[in-house]
């Protein structure tokens, strides 16, 4: 079975869909088949880390009450039982729907006694399916306007099941790129994930939420190891490892200020890719090359 290992933390900016992107390049160079999973859906850009392309897509559609007002009796029952309040329902008139408040669960339609509510949906985003580097792609992207990112990232976890159900043997390795913060977008994907690892910065925030992410991981008795990016920032590595180690946090590796770092994110291409011609000796290279090599022994992945 592959390992699934979710890339995660607290805050944004701290460089999870970088890190994400190289671990799952170097997983490539060594043989694996990977397939990288984009789950932040609201601003998904692994494929432009790559400098791929957002191709094969499919529609994710969500639930929409519709009423037939020569159906309604105007009862009310559909808007007394809606949990979120997306009915709004005054005596003796028909129930106005509120969509941007509706959770889809369609109590209000299996309850209704004269069959007036219809089943109707939307389309509120799309699953990319593509291959870069010969890395494969799924991308989760929600509508703007739209508010359920949450289903978004449930349909990419059913195209994932289809996908190992069909080639359960095909992939190796997947890996998890979530959103920032400890909402259940996030949660899904790390209850997925055979391990999980925080990405931080030697900030003040980024001590906070590294440790919010952490209490989010531990409710869901996960293994986790922290990622320090930017850890030459200000000059407070040191003083910020010795904390993670005061606290029993573990560290999977560090990640310096590094100008090859910032020329492979702004021309698209991975830095620890074997054809991206940067340093092999540079600072932010053999960061990578320790912690790819501290993950692979961690998850018992042999290299």
């Amino acid at each position: 079975m592959a390992k699934i290992i979710c890339i995660t933390g607290g805050k944004g900016g701290t460089g999870k869909t970088l890190i994400a992107v190289n671990l799952a390049t170097l997983f490539k160079n060594h043989g694996f088949n990977v397939l990288l999973v984009d789950g932040d859906v609201e601003n998904p850009n692994t494929y432009l880390l790559m400098n791929g392309k957002l191709e094969n897509s499919s529609e994710v559609s969500f639930f929409e009450p519709k009423i037939d007002e020569h159906k309604c009796t105007k009862c009310g029952l559909c808007a007394e039982n809606c949990i979120s309040h997306a009915l709004l329902y005054i005596k003796d008139a028909i129930p106005i729907p509120i969509l941007n408040v509706c959770s889809g669960c369609k109590l209000c339609y299996k309850i209704c006694p004269t069959e007036a509510i219809i089943a109707d949906s939307r389309v509120i985003g799309l699953i990319y399916s593509t291959k870069v580097n010969n890395i494969d792609l799924l991308i989760g992207e929600l509508k703007p306007s739209e508010a359920r990112s949450a289903v978004i990232v449930k349909a990419l976890m059913e195209k994932i099941d289809i996908l190992l159900n069909d080639k359960h043997e095909k992939y190796d390795v997947i890996i998890f790129d979530t959103a920032p913060g400890a909402h259940c977008d996030v949660e899904e994907l790390i209850q997925r994930a055979d391990y999980v690892i925080p990405v931080t910065e030697p900030t003040r925030f980024g001590r906070l939420d590294l440790l919010r992410i952490i209490e989010l991981i531990d409710l869901l008795n996960k293994e986790y190891r922290v990622i320090v990016n930017r850890s030459s920032l200000l000059g407070f590595r040191d003083q910020f490892l010795n904390e993670l180690n005061d606290n029993d946090i573990q560290v999977l590796g560090d990640i310096p200020l590094d100008e090859d770092i910032v020329k492979s994110y702004c021309i698209g291409v991975p830095l620890m890719d074997n054809h991206s011609r940067f340093d092999t000796q540079g600072k932010g290279y053999k960061s990578f090359q320790i912690i790819y090599e501290n993950l692979a022994k961690w998850s018992g992945i042999k290299t």
